[in-house]
């Protein structure tokens, strides 16, 4: 893995977890941050007992400032990976309440980009690595994405504007020497999706998540989409009219 000093947000938990520790190890410098302040710094003390160089931060990536501040402070940064997320559906009702769709967009969308905007800049600014590059930053997308899903409205949109942003402002961010990376997951195995009350196809542990992403960021990609064939299933189930979806037990709302 040719990067060395890293930033992860939603690094408490889920795939932000698994990232850390499948990273960790002597010679990785790691700077994580969550809003779980017990599950962080058990994510740290592991991390450190693999021999990485950890430091903790909690905090809420819709705060602008504070995130800015978090990213300025990592120093020289090979990688940032805005991981933090959350998700909700239509709960009990036909729609969702405008506070689930706010608090979606707030982290999902915004809270990337406060994220990565400010450790671009700063990536920008940086020498040119061994690997041609500046430095380089992963948005967690989502295979959601790709497909209007009445189970989780604001959760599809939010990673499918994610989704363009980074599409559409890779090539410009290479010209600066800033590799941009969405990963579109399938279903994982973490507390956003212990309680969908529907079958997952595809669902896979964390771990195996986190080691293809890592896979692929090693290759210089800039999608990385899994299950491959779960994505091309979502691509054509795109086209069907949306009432096939009408049956499929709706996602809660968000806690």
């Amino acid at each position: 893995m040719p990067y060395q000093n890293i930033a992860i947000t939603g690094a408490s938990s889920g795939l932000g977890r698994a990232l850390a520790l499948n990273l960790a190890r002597p010679g990785i410098k790691l700077h994580l941050a969550g809003r779980d302040a017990t599950r962080l710094g058990e994510v740290a003390k592991t991390a450190r007992a693999l021999d990485a160089v950890v430091t903790e931060t909690l905090l809420d990536v819709t705060d602008a400032a504070a995130t800015e501040a978090w990213v300025k402070g990592c120093g020289q940064l090979d990688m940032i990976i805005a991981n933090a997320g959350i998700s909700g559906g239509p709960g009990g009702g036909n729609l969702e309440a405008a506070t689930q769709i706010n608090a979606i967009f707030n982290t999902n969308v915004t809270g990337a980009f406060n994220t990565v905007l400010p450790a671009m800049a700063l990536m920008a600014a940086q020498p040119m690595a061994a690997n041609g590059w500046r430095g380089r930053a992963v948005v967690i997308g989502s295979i959601a994405g790709l497909i209007a899903l009445p189970t989780s409205p604001a959760y599809s949109a939010s990673k499918a504007a994610l989704d363009f942003w980074v599409t559409a402002t890779a090539p410009n961010a290479a010209k600066d020497g800033v590799g941009l990376t969405l990963v579109r997951p399938g279903f994982i195995r973490t507390p956003m999706t212990a309680h969908n009350p529907y079958k997952m196809p595809g669902l896979m542990d964390a771990d195996d998540a986190a080691r293809i992403i890592l896979a692929g960021l090693k290759a210089g990609k800039t999608h990385i989409t899994f299950p491959w064939w779960f994505g091309a299933v979502a691509r054509g189930a795109q086209l069907l009219p949306k009432k096939v979806f009408a049956r499929v037990p709706r996602k809660g709302a968000v806690p």
